[in-house]
């Protein structure tokens, strides 16, 4: 279950390590220029920002569409700043793109720029964040106890499809026992997938399932909202990378 720009590539990526695929987007990316957005594109072009913080490849595409559309140069004013990226995947999407990576936290989640960016001591500082509009808001409240000031602009929008046609023949094909394991990119995701259930009528029976089968989440706040709605989770790599999933699942079932 992956949005639909990554698709493509995860099908590629898991069928390259000899998975079998079930695949559906649970989530439409929509690029969001709003207040927020628009105030924190005015900071860059005043060089009032500090540090800029891009969490996903996703929302490099987003500024990429956002500058466009506002006939900015996003790039150019990101590369006045300190950029940091939240992981590699992130980091790769920005090279490409012509935005300079300073930084990459050791951990790639939230909570691992909470960590770098704190210990860089960053009071005084102005932090602009170009994430999801369903960001971990620890990252928010990490720095402001770090003392910097933070702009944060939701530079797209996850809108969930629990009613999506291939998102409901998934959630069959699980019904069916021809799915083993599920990969958990997100905490929206899993709400999505277990949405789409209750709209099938099936909510009890596929968190029966999938407690019955082997589920995988990318990092701790989809392994919270999972087991909120009371599914075991069985597997969590120690880096939040859809690749670190996929190589945690195999090493699993190698045991």
């Amino acid at each position: 279950m992956r949005p639909a720009d990554r698709l493509d590539g995860s099908i590629a990526l898991a069928r390259s390590m000899d998975f079998e695929t079930v695949a559906a987007s649970p989530l439409a990316i929509v690029p969001n220029d709003d207040a927020d957005t628009r105030r924190l594109m005015e900071a860059l072009k005043l060089g009032e920002v500090d540090h800029a913080v891009i969490t996903s490849s996703t929302g490099v595409s987003s500024i990429l569409e956002l500058g466009r559309s506002c006939d900015v140069d996003m790039i150019g004013m990101l590369n006045r700043c300190r950029v940091t990226a939240i992981g590699p995947s992130t980091a790769r999407a920005m090279t490409a793109a012509g935005i300079r990576v300073d930084m990459m936290p050791e951990e790639y989640t939230s909570a691992g720029l909470v960590n770098m960016l704190t210990s860089m001591n960053v009071s005084g500082r102005t932090v602009g964040l170009l994430r999801s509009d369903h960001g971990d808001p620890v990252l928010v409240t990490g720095l402001r106890e770090a003392g910097a000031s933070v702009l944060e602009a939701a530079v797209y929008r996850l809108v969930p499809r629990p009613e999506d046609e291939g998102l409901a023949a998934l959630v069959q094909e699980a019904l069916d026992g021809n799915v083993d394991a599920f990969a958990f990119p997100s905490a929206l995701t899993a709400a999505t997938f277990i949405e789409a259930a209750e709209l099938m009528g099936v909510r009890d029976q596929i968190i029966a399932m999938l407690n019955e089968r082997l589920v995988a989440a990318i990092g701790r706040p989809t392994r919270r909202k999972l087991e909120s709605m009371g599914v075991r989770v069985e597997v969590m790599p120690e880096q939040a990378t859809f690749i670190a999933m996929l190589v945690a699942i195999v090493g699993y079932r190698a045991r």
